[in-house]
């Protein structure tokens, strides 16, 4: 039998995503991970196509496509790493911030919906939990290697 919390948390997330999809991200062009991107540039301007992969383990190609498409719509800016050759560093543009703050908002009503109903306390104790085991599972996949 399955885990009920960790089913939770996945069901949760895939009616977050479903959500998002539905309401920003296929309106606006975004398909596959191209929404992930804009996050994790938004939050580590400069980073690395490889950087992105890493953080949310993604296929390599994926993300290399998700940042071409970017570029094509104008809400994002590669350039080559002066030092690797082989990276790219990417930084949004005016469309990419704001796409970044509809997606954000996008993400804080459905928290504002997710939470209704839930007290601060318990809120933060959840958040506090879900750390710790993002945290386990980070050590635990440090120590696979």
């Amino acid at each position: 039998m399955t885990d009920p919390v960790l089913s939770s948390l996945l069901r949760i997330n895939r009616q977050r995503i479903k959500a998002l999809r539905r309401t920003v991200l296929i309106p606006h062009g975004y398909v596959g991970v191209m929404h992930l991107i804009v996050l994790y540039t938004g939050r580590h301007p400069g980073a690395s196509q490889e950087d992105v992969v890493a953080f949310f383990a993604l296929d390599k190609a994926s993300v290399a496509r998700g940042a071409r498409r970017l570029e094509e719509l104008g809400h994002l800016r590669r350039e080559q790493d002066p030092v690797d050759r082989r990276q790219y560093r990417l930084f949004l543009t005016q469309g990419g911030e704001e796409m970044l703050r509809i997606i954000e908002q996008a993400h804080l009503e459905f928290q504002r919906q997710l939470s209704r109903g839930v007290s601060p306390e318990d809120w933060g104790q959840l958040a506090a939990l879900l750390e710790r085991l993002e945290e386990n599972c980070g050590r635990e996949r440090e120590g696979d290697g």
